[in-house]
């Protein structure tokens, strides 16, 4: 029996937290600190498993997300109830899968475009909240609840500089990067210099 089967649990933060948002600057440069993640594109939302309240949370407020999407979510979840935010991404391509034919020869083959739900935060696990936890350690956390499948995702991320980092972000089509600091505390639905998005990559030379 999945997740989504048992009663719904009342949150231990509540029903009106938002996703915090990002700074967005042109060029920044790299803050002592700090890890680096790509910006996906798509809807940025909190998703609740086993909890009262809406399924999916924009900026705005509640919004109606992928039925199908949600109930991949409650499955890769490891706990009776959570709260994650990521990124809904409505047509991510898979790297091109290598293939033999019936003659024995090599192929690769496209996958078509899917629907991902991307997280990269976990604010709240099995009634206790994380907000006022460092995101480094919010990050591990997430990584042992949520396992990754082929609709869901964590969002890589590296504390390396962004230029050692920038063709494989430009090979997986990330056009942006997010520089986080991982010692800060989650701040609902605030603008905050914690997370810079940074909207023009310079050139690596």
């Amino acid at each position: 029996m999945g997740y989504s089967k048992q009663e719904p649990l009342k949150s231990a933060i509540g029903a009106d937290l938002l996703p915090q948002r990002p700074r967005y600057v042109r060029e920044r440069a790299e803050p002592s600190g700090h890890i680096l993640e790509p910006e996906w594109k798509g809807t940025r939302v909190l998703v609740r498993v086993g909890l009262v309240g809406p399924r999916f949370t924009t900026y705005t407020g509640e919004t109606e997300g992928p039925r199908e999407l949600y109930d991949a979510i409650v499955a890769d979840t490891r706990a009776g109830s959570a709260i994650l935010d990521g990124v809904l991404v409505d047509d991510w391509r898979d790297e091109a899968e290598l293939e033999i034919d019936a003659s024995g020869n090599a192929f690769e083959r496209a996958p078509g475009p899917h629907r991902v739900f991307a997280a990269f935060d976990l604010l709240e696990v099995d009634g206790e909240p994380l907000i006022g936890v460092p995101l480094l350690e919010r990050r591990r956390h997430l990584e042992g609840v949520l396992m990754q499948s082929r609709n869901v995702r964590h969002t890589p991320y590296m504390s390396r500089s962004l230029r050692s980092w920038r063709d494989t972000l430009a090979t997986q089509g990330f056009g942006r990067v997010v520089l986080k600091n991982w010692n800060s505390t989650y701040a609902s639905g605030r603008v905050t210099d914690d997370w810079l998005v940074v909207e023009k990559l310079t050139p690596a030379r």
